[in-house]
């Protein structure tokens, strides 16, 4: 009998240590009265075969306890009526374990911060951050961009152009597509506002930015629209007209149906007030995507027709711009096979005047005014295409391609008068009339193709694209110059010039990138890249001069060039890349050889140059909280010069103007750093945003400026230290949905230092700008809204080696406010202003005052 009660106290102590038990103690509090709660049902369930261990209420002063709880993983839940569940996983192995006081929130108070979603109104999910829609009121039939106005951190301005976290928005997508394109708005003012369920903010990044977790820190954004289900079926479609009855017209037509995976949309616009915009910085994109990594060779061929003349964002003048196309998309194969395809036509004419006045006090003071009278016509047809085949679970191959024709037309006058007095006490002045005609035709191809491989083993990635291009030239163009030379009022010279000049050139680029992934560890990736590129150029302009028979016969050698080049690139770069749930960095470097041969066809004279650029980078995110993270990242950058500034071919566009190169520049280093930090609390609506970027430049490459008595400019680059510049942008908003006061503020502010030489001596200019714009909003449904965002601005200018005691500080005053009220019989009365004013500076006549009001009334 004691043999036997030894081996039950034997085996009752054994089975104490290998089965340790625990009391787990908590109360439970309401949040928005602090009040205990009595009778929760408080559950215990065994995480690992989620059996229930049992169940408890809370006593009168809301505290509950369970008594000899094994150790172990819990899934601790907690109910109350009229409250929201609350779930947590907690471990038990300590002798006894509080949970000190839980906090239950009531439904209501969710449904009216929350507005009946099934997540917050907005989330911070690594670099993107997302918003809810329908967290945001906006009036019945309210579009994209009317929904934008109400997101923290936004602005959209009068051209529909749309920055956010300090930085301007590239490109919008629909449910990750192109829509006609890359051109914002023409999603952001014509899809409803009722038909998104999220509207997606982050970097704009290629695949392999994606994939290193690199980038250059000064990407611009990228945002995404997801629409809600409902909103892909079916048609929709838009028509506004508008005018002043007497010269200025502004209508838009939009019809989109959705078949299945099928989208079709077509459109069409004319307008006297904005170009229309259907292209967005078109010159850096490839096909229909901008998913191009940055050319190492791109920009040694001058392409005359590479800027985008269909943007608002350049638009100069008084336009009449008429644009029209169509899109077509599908996917089959079960999803596995997709193309995207949209033509573009734009046509833009504008007319412009343009006034400038200039004082200069170094060497002397010398007084420059000049005005130009010009219009300008441009005409566009642009086809792009993009097909993607989903070859199995890990593969994936897509085809882009674009084709653009643009001619171009510009008829210019120019009158230009200048004048000074030297020590001496003589009075030299110039009068100058120039005209100008030119015409250009410019031909675009470019074509990529991606392949992505994915593999068994979870991260390891292969990613090759394939590129080539086609650029072709052909302009034609006249210049008439006349430049009287006075000294005291007495005509001293007479200085000509009437040139016809022919421009043809052609640019062909081919090449390739190869970027592979490989996991080292669960949490560790190491991501190897390298491109090849390869740029063949021809470059013919010829000036001509009149011939005893009145035509362009005659060469002119001296403002004539034609070569041939070829350039070519190899980069390469190492990338380490690590991510767990509080940390994302990456840090690596990259190492590329850029060369380039240029043969003088003229002078059969050959130049060879190379560089070499080292390019460190890092990022660093973390995740301090949910909804709350700071990131950093350094990128390190060479600038290398290019052919106009090695060795520029002359002209004389500018008879007063002249440019000349330096083959002993240098190549440039810049350091380019950025620090954020975003959070977001959901309950009380508030979110912050605060940046800093900081740049600075080493052997950065300014101009040597010469100025002569007779007021012509001589402009040579030469490689200076000291340039920087810094930015600091923030935001905070709280508040939203109806019948609610929505405050915001933003602050941001900019400075630098910029190095310069005139007349042999060093000109730095220091500059700082700030301006501070709060903002409040509020709406009461079915009844009215008003929003009120003023903002007021402050800028410094200082050059203190040339004229220690010149100054340009002046205010700006400007803002936007908008207000809607509904009528009886459905009628609704909008007004909308926004104002850009400046304070008088000394030296300049008049102050440079814009004001723009709409206002109208809608039945709906």
């Amino acid at each position: 009998m004691i043999k036997i009660s030894l081996l039950l106290s034997t085996l009752f102590f054994l089975q104490q240590l290998t089965a340790q038990t625990t009391t787990l103690k908590g109360s439970i509090k309401d949040t928005s009265e602090n009040s205990n709660l009595s009778n929760a049902v408080i559950t215990l369930t065994r995480k690992s075969d989620s059996t229930l261990y049992g169940f408890k209420r809370t006593d009168k002063a809301g505290a509950f306890e369970f008594t000899r709880v094994p150790f172990g993983k819990y899934v601790l839940g907690i109910s109350y009526p009229a409250f929201a569940d609350l779930v947590e996983d907690v471990e038990l192995k300590e002798a006894e374990q509080s949970l000190g006081n839980l906090a239950l929130t009531r439904k209501s108070q969710l449904l009216k911060e929350v507005i009946v979603r099934t997540g917050a109104a907005i989330r911070i999910k690594g670099d993107t951050t997302e918003f809810t829609a329908d967290s945001f009121v906006v009036k019945e039939g309210a579009t994209v961009e009317d929904l934008m106005k109400k997101l923290p951190g936004f602005q959209v301005n009068s051209k529909g152009e749309i920055t956010t976290q300090g930085k301007r928005v590239e490109k919008v997508l629909v449910d990750g597509e192109e829509f006609f394109g890359d051109d914002p708005t023409m999603a952001t003012q014509n899809l409803a506002a009722k038909i998104v369920d999220k509207v997606q903010v982050f970097d704009t990044k290629t695949e392999q930015q994606n994939l290193t977790g690199v980038s250059t820190g000064n990407e611009g954004k990228t945002v995404n629209i997801k629409l809600k289900e409902n909103g892909k079926r079916g048609a929709f479609g838009k028509a506004i007209a508008g005018t002043d009855f007497d010269r200025i017209i502004d209508t838009k037509v939009l019809y989109n149906r959705f078949v299945g995976k099928k989208k079709v949309a077509l459109y069409g616009t004319a307008s006297d007030i904005n170009t229309g915009s259907l292209n967005w910085e078109e010159r850096e994109k490839l096909g229909i995507e901008n998913d191009v990594d940055y050319d190492e060779i791109s920009g040694y061929y001058y392409s005359f027709g590479s800027s985008d003349d269909f943007s608002n964002w350049s638009l100069r003048g008084l336009p009449h711009a008429y644009t029209g196309g169509g899109l077509f998309s599908n996917k089959w194969d079960a999803d596995k096979q997709s193309v995207n395809t949209s033509y573009r036509y734009n046509r833009l004419n504008t007319e412009n005047e343009q006034s400038s006045l200039t004082q200069s006090t170094f060497p002397f003071l010398t007084n420059t005014a000049r005005f130009t009278q010009s219009t300008g016509s441009n005409e566009q047809h642009a086809l792009s295409g993009k097909y993607e085949w989903k070859i199995d679970s890990l593969a994936s191959l897509k085809f882009s391609t674009s084709f653009t024709y643009k001619n171009t037309g510009f008829i210019g006058n120019t009158l230009g008068d200048y004048d000074y007095s030297d020590p001496s006490g003589n009075k030299n002045s110039y009068t100058s009339n120039q005209a100008r005609q030119n015409n250009l035709e410019h031909l675009q191809n470019e074509n990529s193709l991606v392949y992505k491989q994915l593999f068994k083993k979870k991260n390891r990635q292969l990613i090759t694209t394939l590129r080539y291009g086609v650029i072709e030239d052909n302009q034609l163009s006249f210049l008439r110059a006349e430049t009287n030379y006075f000294t005291n009022g007495n005509l001293d010279s007479l200085q000509s010039l009437d040139q016809m000049k022919d421009f043809d050139g052609e640019s062909k680029t081919m090449g390739g990138k190869v970027t592979f992934s490989e996991p080292i560890t669960k949490k560790w990736n190491l991501i190897l890249e390298y491109a090849l590129n390869r740029n063949k150029a021809t470059s013919y302009r010829n000036s001509f001069n009149k011939d005893n028979f009145g035509k362009y016969g005659i060469r002119d050698v001296a403002f004539s060039n034609n070569f041939d080049m070829t350039a070519l690139s190899h980069s390469s770069n190492a990338v380490a890349k690590f991510i767990d749930k509080k940390w994302r960095m990456a840090f690596g470097s990259g190492l590329s050889s850029v060369g380039f041969n240029l043969l003088n066809l003229d002078s059969n004279k050959r130049n060879h140059y190379r560089f070499v650029n080292f390019t460190p980078t890092a990022n660093v995110n973390y995740s301090i909280k949910q909804q709350t993270g700071v990131s950093f990242n350094y990128r390190g950058t060479t600038r290398q010069p290019n052919i106009d500034q090695l060795q520029p071919i002359r002209n004389n566009n500018d008879p007063l103007y002249e440019v000349i190169g330096n083959p002993d520049l240098k190549v440039a280093f810049n350091h380019n750093m950025g620090l954020s930090f975003n959070r977001y609390k959901v309950l009380s609506g508030a979110s912050m945003y605060v940046s800093f970027n900081y740049n600075f430049t080493e052997d950065a490459i300014t101009n040597y400026n010469i100025i002569d008595r007779s007021g012509k400019r001589t402009s040579r680059p030469v490689n200076v230290d000291g340039n920087r510049n810094w930015s600091m942008w923030s935001y905070w908003s709280k508040g939203r949905g109806e019948k609610t006061v929505n405050v915001g503020f933003q602050l941001q502010t900019s400075g630098g230092v910029n190095n310069s030489f005139v007349n042999t001596e060093l000109n730095k200019t220091n500059y700082v700008r700030s301006e501070i714009s709060p903002s409040l909003q509020y709406s009461f449904p079915d009844k009215y809204s008003f929003e009120l965002r003023p903002d007021l601005g402050y800028n410094v200018s200082r050059t203190n080696s040339i004229s220690r005691e010149l100054t340009n500080n002046y205010f700006t005053y400007g803002g936007y406010a908008q207000g809607t009220v509904h009528l009886p019989g459905k009628l609704e009365l909008s007004t909308n202003i926004n104002f850009d004013l400046q304070q008088k500076i000394e030296g300049f006549g008049r102050q440079s005052n814009i004001i723009f009001w709409n206002a109208d009334l809608a039945r709906k």
